[in-house]
């Protein structure tokens, strides 16, 4: 059995090679015949994380999407685990399987197959991911991807700022970080980024002013800056130097955009940042928000320079926290916690805080954390949101408090 399970893997893998975009579940059905696959559907996420939104099928046959909140499947996709269905008049059995990209929720796969003993659940695994990689590999290559994950049309300038934000979660045996934005097809000034360079973990929320074309091209600029300078060796005072002169020098001083640039040291659990303007991070260490990281800020970008070039003789304070084991933060834009309900009142800060601690507590991963924190701020202003609404959440678990992110 293990000898054809190899086959059929590397069957798969030979072919996806010319791969077309939207075949990768046609492929796993054709080659796990020899397992006892009879049936096989990618169902991807759309961009809200409210449906799994079926890949085109070969046969031309109709699929449904399926809620996230409310099917088996989306308890798959929730919870990052296996999830089976009942058997049909032929014994054969639906199961639902998470499709990832590393630690990032793609969707689920299912499979509809002949024999679900745990030796065939392993194999059935190690198809789930495959499925992930080809799907990511060949999303570079064609809109068919992109076009399911959609409901609606996006705005150009969020077509623009999502073509420069980094994926929403990424995870290593000693840090994790989980992203959320709304609005999803409209967002205007928001983003985000971070990068992994050996130690040490950079991340960025940016503000920029307006909910327009200009709002997403400042965001854009910022973010391009951000990750010359970075490239470059650049530290933090540099990025916010760097930074500051590209948005004066395109935009002239009428707009600007607040920015959280920020450094952890993953070896040490050391956290720098500087606050441009913007909402001081939150710091969460068990079940308590233990303080919001405030310090004076300094001017957001594009108030700080003139057209005469980066002023890198007076530098930015650059703040640091030393953090503990299993310590999280939470970065915001303002839009989180001014959303407003009808009566007037905001999210507010203390509400954030007691959300992202309750769920966490509960025992779901930090991205589910936020995916249901984006729920909860639509919820709150009644499904219309005044503002771009961002959140970060930053988990440091070094050594043997590594996370779980496998299924």
């Amino acid at each position: 059995m293990d000898e054809l399970v190899g086959e059929v893997l590397s069957e798969v893998l030979n072919r996806a090679h010319l791969l077309r975009p939207g075949a990768t579940a046609q492929i796993i059905a054709e080659e796990g015949r020899p397992l006892g696959v009879r049936d096989a559907t990618i169902y991807l996420a759309d961009l809200e994380q409210e449906y799994l939104r079926p890949m085109p099928r070969p046969d031309g046959r109709l699929v449904p999407a399926l809620r996230i909140d409310s099917t088996v499947a989306g308890r798959s996709y929730r919870a990052i685990e296996i999830r089976r269905g009942p058997a049909d008049e032929g014994g054969s059995q639906l199961v639902w399987l998470p499709l990832m990209d590393g630690s990032e929720r793609l969707g689920v796969l299912e499979l509809l197959v002949e024999d679900l003993s745990e030796e065939a659940l392993d194999w059935c695994r190690a198809f789930a991911s495959l499925a992930g990689l080809m799907v990511v590999s060949k999303s570079h290559y064609s809109d068919t991807h992109a076009q399911v994950r959609r409901s609606q049309k996006m705005a150009l300038q969020a077509e623009m700022v999502w073509a420069f934000m980094a994926p929403p979660t990424f995870a290593t045996e000693e840090v994790v970080v989980a992203c959320a934005i709304r609005p999803v097809y409209g967002v205007g000034g928001d983003a985000y980024d971070y990068s992994l360079v050996g130690d040490h973990l950079h991340v960025s929320v940016l503000d920029a002013v307006g909910h327009d074309l200009p709002a997403g091209l400042i965001a854009s600029v910022a973010l391009a800056s951000c990750r010359n300078t970075r490239r470059a060796g650049g530290e933090l005072a540099d990025m916010v130097a760097y930074a500051d002169h590209a948005i004066v020098s395109q935009f002239g001083t009428s707009r600007f955009a607040t920015a959280l640039l920020c450094d952890l040291d993953v070896g040490t659990g050391l956290f720098s940042w500087v606050p441009c303007g913007h909402p001081p991070p939150l710091l969460i260490r068990g079940n308590k928000v233990i303080k919001e990281l405030f310090h004076r800020p300094r001017l957001p970008l594009g108030l700080g320079s003139d057209r005469n070039g980066p002023d890198l003789d007076e530098s930015p304070p650059v703040y640091t926290e030393q953090l503990q084991p299993q310590d999280r933060l939470l970065l915001y834009t303002d839009g989180v916690i001014e959303a407003r309900a009808a009566d007037g009142s905001q999210f507010g800060v203390r509400r954030l805080g007691d959300f992202v601690i309750r769920h966490g507590a509960a025992g779901l991963p930090a991205p589910e954390t936020l995916r249901r924190l984006n729920r909860a701020i639509l919820d709150f202003q009644h499904g219309r949101l005044a503002d771009d609404a961002t959140t970060v959440l930053v988990e440091w678990r070094p050594g043997n408090l590594r996370p779980k992110y496998a299924f």
